[in-house]
């Protein structure tokens, strides 16, 4: 019995990185589609509710798998904890609920550039996930791009959404939320630093 339950906990952790994978794919090629025809001007209204969906979906999986293997402290002394709160946090200021389509940040280039480091970093870090790397062994050209290309694009592009968002919060926000994207803004590149740097 004990058996079959940890081949069923096996599997359901392979799908939840399978699904959460393709998903981020499936995001990017979404914007792929989406911007060629309509441009960064209607973005919003064709991929924020799967955009936002997406980050709470696979946020909260990854973070009941986290205290499921590592307990409650354990996980959140991890890096992934970090990135899901950030996420979890992402969705909670830049939802924008039923206004999403006319939102000036949305339609601003560092959105598209958001979109596009999430989704690459994303599906390769799910990737990851189900197979273990050789300890020692070269980079691969995909760990490169991710680690040089793709991680600095992401962090970047969402620390100009915040900045954009703080200057311009809209009628959706309140004054404890302004504090907290206040607060958020200036330690966010320190700590982004900090957690860049254990990726060498």
């Amino acid at each position: 019995m004990a058996l079959i339950a940890q081949r069923l906990v096996a599997r359901l952790y392979q799908l939840s990185h399978i699904s959460s994978g393709f998903l981020y794919v499936a995001l990017l090629a979404r914007w792929l589609i989406i911007v060629p025809l309509a441009g960064t001007r209607f973005l919003p209204g064709g991929i924020h509710e799967f955009l936002c969906g997406l980050l709470v979906y696979s946020s909260v999986v990854e973070l009941l798998w986290l205290v499921k293997f590592r307990g409650v402290v354990g996980a959140v002394l991890t890096r992934k904890f970090l990135k899901d709160v950030n996420f979890l946090y992402f969705v909670m200021v830049m939802h924008y609920y039923d206004d999403y389509e006319h939102v000036p940040v949305l339609k601003n280039v560092s959105y598209s550039s958001f979109i596009v480091g999430l989704a690459c970093t994303q599906a390769w870090s799910h990737w990851r996930s189900l197979f273990k790397r050789p300890v020692g062994g070269r980079r691969s050209s995909v760990e490169k791009i991710d680690t040089y290309l793709m991680m600095p694009l992401l962090y970047l592009s969402e620390m100009y959404l915040l900045l954009l968002h703080v200057q311009d919060p809209g009628f959706h926000s309140f004054p404890l939320l302004d504090k907290v994207n206040k607060v958020v803004l200036v330690i966010f590149l320190p700590v982004a630093l900090s957690v860049y740097r254990y990726q060498f």
